[in-house]
C-alpha cells in the first residue's frame, strides 16, 4: 500500500504541470543525457564487439585452429603422428603435416622478412588457409618452387603473378668461398589477401617445395581445424585424448592472446570513458531532484503534517529520480538499438553527404563497421545506468526527508 502511494505520488511529482518551468526542463535534459550516454555505450560496444568478430573471423579463415608439435628440437618424430586418429574426431574437419619457417624475400623493389608456410597441394586440390584470390592461381603452387604471395607483400616487393623473387634461408652453406646464406629463386603464382594484417608477411608454398628448401625431411608438426574454432572447451578435449606424449598442444587462442587481449582492454576502457557520460547524465539527476526539493518544500511540510512519515518522503523521491532514469534508459537503450542495426546506413547518408569513404579498406581492411549486438553489453549498460541514477537520486531524498515541518511552514508565515 505505502509503495502504492509513494509510486502515485512520485509520478504526480514527475509530470505535474505545476512544476517551474526551469525545473522542468532541467529535468528533460537529464534525461536526455542519460539517454544519450546509454546510447553511445550500446552502440559502440556493439561496434567493437563486430570488429573483434571481423578480425576474428578473418584470422581464422587463414590461420590454424590448432597446432600440434614436439616438445623438443628433435626433427622427424612428428611423423609418428596418425593423422587419421585425429580426423576421426568428431569436430575435426581437417589435418595435416605442416613445415613453416621465417625466411627473407628479395623483390624487384625491396627485400621483405616473411613467414615461409607448407600446405598440402596434392592432385586433390588445394588444401590450405582460406584465402581470396586476387590473381594467379593457387593449384599452381603443386609446381616445384612456386609461391604464393600476400597483397601487401607482394606490392611492397613490385612483383606480380609470373614474377621471380629471390627466397633467403634462415640456414648458411659451406662453399669454396666461405659460409653463405642459402637461397631459391622461386615462381609467383598466385597473388592472395586474407583481410588482416597476417597478409603482410604471408608466402605459402606446397609441404614438398618447402621441405626442399628448407632441407628437411620431416615436417614441424600437425596442424588441425574444427568445426567451431571458439568453442575450443569441446575440441580441446578430444584432441588431447589422443595426442601422445612428449608433444606441445596450441590453439588460436593461445598464439593470438595479446592480440585479443588488446581488443578486450580497448572495449573495456572505451566502455568505461562511456560511463563517464552516463555518470554526468545520472548526477544531473541531482540537480533535478535538489531543484525540486527546494521548489516543494513547503508541500513536504504539509504532507508531514498530515502524517507522512520521513522514510514515505524519501521513497517518493527516489522513486522521483528512478522515474527519470528508467525514461532515459529506455529511450537510450531504444536509440542505441535503432543506430546500431542502421548504422551501416547512417555511415553511407554521411559519407554521401562529405563527399568521401569514411574507412579506406587498403588501410583499415573493412569497407564499413560491423556490429554484433550482444544482450550482456545491453543489459550492463542498463543496469549500470538504473543503479547510478538511484545512486544520485540517495542525497536529494535524503534532504527532503529532513525537511521539518514547522521550519518549512514557518517560513512561509
Amino acid at each position: 500500500m505505502q509503495t502504492t502511494l509513494a509510486v502515485e505520488m512520485a509520478l504526480r511529482l514527475t509530470f505535474s504541470r505545476q512544476q517551474q518551468r526551469f525545473t522542468r526542463w532541467v529535468a528533460v535534459f537529464a534525461t536526455l543525457g542519460l539517454a544519450l550516454g546509454v546510447a553511445s555505450l550500446i552502440t559502440v560496444m556493439s561496434v567493437m564487439n563486430g570488429l573483434a568478430g571481423e578480425l576474428r573471423g578473418r584470422l581464422l579463415s587463414v590461420i590454424p585452429h590448432a597446432e600440434i608439435t614436439l616438445a623438443d628440437d628433435a626433427a622427424g618424430a612428428s611423423e609418428t603422428l596418425d593423422l587419421d586418429a585425429f580426423r576421426a574426431l568428431e569436430h575435426i574437419t581437417d589435418a595435416h603435416y605442416f613445415v613453416r619457417s621465417p625466411v627473407m624475400i628479395r623483390g624487384l623493389f625491396a627485400n621483405r622478412g616473411a613467414v615461409l608456410s607448407g600446405i598440402p597441394v596434392t592432385e586433390e586440390g588445394y588444401r590450405g588457409p582460406q584465402v581470396s584470390v586476387v590473381s594467379g592461381n593457387l593449384e599452381n603452387l603443386s609446381d616445384d618452387f612456386s609461391v604464393a604471395l600476400g597483397e601487401p607483400l607482394a606490392a611492397s616487393l613490385g612483383v606480380s603473378v609470373g614474377d621471380s623473387v629471390e627466397l633467403f634461408m634462415p640456414s648458411a652453406s659451406l662453399t669454396p668461398f666461405g659460409v653463405l646464406p642459402r637461397y631459391r629463386k622461386l615462381t609467383v603464382t598466385a597473388i592472395v589477401t586474407v583481410g588482416t594484417s597476417v597478409e603482410a608477411t604471408l608466402a605459402l608454398v606446397s609441404t614438398r617445395t618447402a621441405q626442399r628448401l628448407l632441407s628437411r625431411s620431416a615436417s614441424d608438426g600437425i596442424r588441425l581445424y574444427v568445426n567451431n574454432p571458439e568453442a575450443i572447451a569441446v575440441w580441446q578435449s578430444e584432441v588431447r585424448a589422443v595426442m601422445p606424449d612428449g608433444y606441445l598442444f596450441s590453439t588460436w587462442a593461445d598464439s593470438n592472446q595479446a592480440l585479443f587481449r588488446a581488443i578486450r582492454m580497448e572495449k573495456v576502457t572505451v566502455a568505461l570513458l562511456l560511463a563517464a557520460v552516463i555518470l554526468v547524465a545520472a548526477f544531473n539527476i541531482v540537480s533535478t531532484l535538489t531543484m525540486s526539493v527546494t521548489e516543494k518544500r513547503s508541500d513536504i511540510a504539509a504532507m508531514r503534517v498530515m502524517g507522512l512519515s520521513s522514510t514515505m518522503v524519501q521513497r517518493v523521491f527516489l522513486y522521483h529520480g528512478l522515474i527519470l532514469a528508467v525514461f532515459g534508459t529506455a529511450l537510450g537503450t531504444l536509440a542505441g538499438l535503432l543506430l546500431s542495426n542502421y548504422l551501416e546506413t547512417v555511415m553511407r547518408w554521411i559519407e554521401g553527404i562529405i563527399g568521401w569513404g569514411l574507412f579506406d579498406p587498403s588501410i583499415y581492411y573493412i569497407a564499413g563497421l560491423p556490429v554484433d549486438i550482444q544482450g550482456g553489453d545491453i543489459a550492463l549498460s542498463v543496469i549500470g545506468a538504473l543503479v547510478l541514477s538511484l545512486i544520485a537520486a540517495l542525497y536529494p531524498a535524503y534532504r527532503a526527508s529532513r525537511i521539518q515541518p514547522a521550519e518549512a511552514l514557518g517560513g512561509l508565515s
